[in-house]
């Protein structure tokens, strides 16, 4: 008596787990693909969020203008700020800082004593310091206590931003130094200087 094979029986089988694998492949290429390829749609019950990298947060800068303020027989250092718009860089925020402490009539109680018709020729933020490049008109007239104030309102603009920067300060592409001192009162700086240099050196408030 012959043993009956049932080879259909094997077909079967290995056609069923035939299909189980491609349902399984298929499934897992599916998801790779959802995961790769995210989206934003809703489908039926199903809420799929897309990946989008968060917006960088830009940031304010807030330039200031220094003034003068007679007080009892004193002067103070004044600061007012300048609007800027978002996004602007230091040293196109500064520039707009000068142009107003340059331009702008009185303010009520304050005032200047940066000659009129002085104007910024340059203004530039680097690695190393600012450096601010002021017209002729800048060393005109005044005495000492004048020239020193002046100075002071340069120096305080430029670092309003950043209070511990260096400066550079020329007039007409000429450093203030003991090779081109500013004005007939000779006075000369310690280039680059600093707030706290400038305070030591000229006991301003």
């Amino acid at each position: 008596m012959k043993t009956q094979r049932n080879y259909p029986v094997y077909r079967e089988a290995i056609a069923g787990y035939a299909l189980v694998i491609l349902a399984v492949s298929g499934g897992t290429a599916w998801l790779t693909w959802q995961m790769t390829n995210p989206t934003t749609q809703v489908n039926n019950s199903a809420v799929i969020i897309a990946s989008k990298s968060a917006p960088k947060n830009v940031e304010e800068i807030q330039p200031q203008t220094y003034w003068l303020k007679f007080d009892n027989n004193q002067i103070h250092l004044v600061p007012q700020p300048v609007e800027v718009k978002v996004g602007v860089t230091s040293e196109e925020a500064l520039k707009l800082a000068f142009t107003h402490l340059l331009t702008t009539p009185k303010i009520a109680e304050l005032s200047t004593t940066i000659p009129s018709g002085t104007k910024i020729l340059d203004v530039r933020v680097t690695k190393t310091g600012i450096y601010v490049n002021l017209s002729p008109e800048f060393s005109q007239g005044g005495g000492s206590t004048s020239m020193a104030y002046r100075l002071a309102q340069v120096v305080y603009t430029a670092t309003s931003i950043d209070p511990t920067a260096k400066v550079y300060v020329s007039v007409a592409g000429k450093p203030i130094d003991t090779d081109h001192p500013l004005g007939g009162e000779g006075l000369i700086l310690r280039q680059p200087i600093t707030r706290q240099q400038f305070t030591e050196d000229f006991s301003i408030s």
